[in-house]
């Protein structure tokens, strides 16, 4: 008899991700830990190491990503809120910007708005990674490998659900787990992902700011055979506590 398959689950909300890392802390760990923000901060993180970045360092808020910067001048700043890049950056987060020529050879350090606070409550994880749907079956086939628990942790909008994560979400579990409940959100929705994509929060507000082209890219499924794989490190810059999660192929 085949053993069973690992348990999946998937976190749809800010404040589930949030209850989640707490139980981290509280030393609930060796789980499988995939975090979706498709529009747009995963779907970056894939496009920047597959064009050649040599790590990503992924930070929760502005300042820490301007701390971190200080201690390592070489690194390309990168980040948004609200969807637009912040002031001084060199990138925002469009992963049409991180082309080869941007950032083949480089570190990044990256803040956005939910998706590198999702990454960071992973903490204890026994993996780590970093999926969209231009990298879904290369992240679904590393989480069919592993025997522990597997989470899908959906970034969020704001403080709310976002209808685009959840969807691929959905897709991963179509990948490993065929009759858990989450895959029926896909399949609802797979033959028109485009109009959807361009309807959810946060694509009409990439389309208000003229950024309808990140929808179109983040589309792709399958274009890079790429998994961010990421570990919490917890550095000290400037005296103070800082902690990254440092992303590699």
């Amino acid at each position: 008899m085949s053993p069973a398959p690992a348990p999946l689950r998937v976190l749809y909300t800010p404040a589930q991700i949030e209850d989640f890392a707490r139980d981290n802390l509280e030393g609930t760990t060796g789980r499988q830990c995939a975090v979706i923000d498709q529009l747009r901060a995963t779907s970056t993180l894939v496009t920047a190491l597959a064009h050649g970045a040599a790590a990503v360092h992924a930070v929760r808020s502005v300042e820490d990503a301007r701390r971190l910067k200080r201690s390592k001048p070489e690194a390309l700043l990168a980040g948004e809120r609200g969807g637009l890049p912040l002031a001084g950056f060199d990138l925002g987060n469009s992963p049409r910007a991180f082309t080869p020529e941007a950032v083949g050879g480089r570190e990044i350090i990256l803040t956005t708005t939910n998706g590198t606070g999702a990454l960071a409550a992973c903490r204890g994880a026994e993996i780590i990674v970093a999926a969209s749907l231009l990298n879904l079956s290369a992240v679904a086939a590393v989480l069919a490998e592993g025997s522990a628990p597997r989470v899908l942790l959906c970034a969020g909008t704001g403080s709310d659900f976002s209808l685009e994560d959840a969807i691929v979400a959905g897709a991963l579990a179509e990948e490993i787990a065929p009759g858990h409940p989450a895959a029926a959100i896909y399949r609802a929705v797979r033959s028109e992902l485009p109009s959807v994509l361009r309807r959810t929060v946060n694509g009409r507000r990439l389309v208000a700011l003229g950024l309808e082209e990140d929808i179109a890219w983040s589309l792709q499924r399958d274009r890079f055979p790429v998994v961010p794989r990421g570990r919490v490190v917890d550095f000290i810059v400037e005296e103070t506590p800082l902690t990254a999660v440092v992303l590699t192929r």
